[in-house]
């Protein structure tokens, strides 16, 4: 590795009969002393940040920058330490070494660690990239993923002297601001007759932890069946539709709610310690002849 030594110097100086004093520093000269046994590793993601149950990628960059080879290059990583809020993603992982890339499968997976299949000669590159999976059952007061890998080799054989890189490489990625809705929909009776006012029910549930905002229900009612009335309701308000706040498609009696020309809106409240936030819709009206 090229470590960079830096230098300056400094003076002192007096003038006007010696009663003024002052001082100079000089520019900083640099060189660099190479060493036989030394390595740098860079941790990275492909995230930006994280939500429940979905897949990070991550990547470790290892670089021989002594001038002799290094043995049994190990990356041992701590899937976001002790609770581990991530799981391997079998077969996910691929080795690049100075542009030539293969596929890599780690010696275990708790802690997850990666052993290079050859020597990383003096200049080399090899890049480590595996998948993870962020637990769906991630506690809401996790804000953030902490991510270590431990990078280690062996200085000139198998068996050399154990070369550490400190500070191990760390990836911290922020919870995402993000909105997750599920819908379901139920009927209020299983047999209803003509001209009979029966009720569909939609329940939309955001898992995430940012509101919903300007949702759009779309619903391909039976034919002939006719709404006399439209209501949802969100943290107990409820809301009445008119007939100008949706509109009806004559030919496959699509309902879209609400219609571009309404002033209401429809949001999912986050997610919150009592659960996931509701707003529900009810859709009411009869089967015509």
């Amino acid at each position: 590795m090229a470590i960079p030594i830096n230098n300056s110097a400094s003076a002192t100086y007096a003038y006007g009969n010696g009663t003024n004093q002052d001082s100079v520093t000089s520019n900083t000269a640099t060189t660099n002393l190479i060493t036989e046994y030394a390595m740098s590793a860079v941790k990275g993601s492909l995230n930006t940040g994280f939500r429940a149950g979905q897949n990070l990628t991550y990547y470790v960059h290892i670089s021989n920058e002594g001038t002799s080879p290094l043995y049994n290059v190990t990356v041992s990583d701590d899937l976001g330490g002790s609770s581990r809020p991530l799981t391997y993603v079998d077969s996910s992982a691929s080795l690049n070494v100075n542009g030539t890339i293969s596929s890599i499968t780690p010696t275990t997976v708790n802690p997850l660690t990666f052993v290079l299949p050859n020597p990383l000669s003096s200049g080399d590159l090899a890049t480590i990239t595996f998948v993870t999976q962020v637990s769906s059952s991630l506690s809401d007061t996790v804000t953030e993923i902490v991510n270590t890998a431990t990078v280690q080799a062996n200085e000139g054989s198998a068996s050399g002297s154990v070369l550490s890189i400190s500070p191990s490489p760390t990836v911290t990625l922020p919870i995402e601001d993000y909105a997750s809705v599920a819908m379901t929909k139920a009927v209020s009776a299983s047999v209803v007759n003509v001209n009979e006012d029966f009720s569909y029910t939609l329940t939309l549930t955001n898992s995430g932890n940012t509101e919903a905002t300007d949702v759009v229900v779309t619903d391909v009612l039976p034919s002939n069946f006719i709404i006399s009335s439209i209501t949802s309701e969100t943290n107990g308000v409820q809301t009445t539709y008119s007939s100008s706040d949706y509109s009806i498609n004559s030919g496959s009696n699509t309902l879209t709610l609400p219609s571009t020309s309404s002033s209401l809106s429809i949001s999912v409240p986050a997610k919150t310690t009592s659960g996931n936030g509701t707003t529900t819709i009810t859709i009411t009206g009869s089967i015509t002849s």
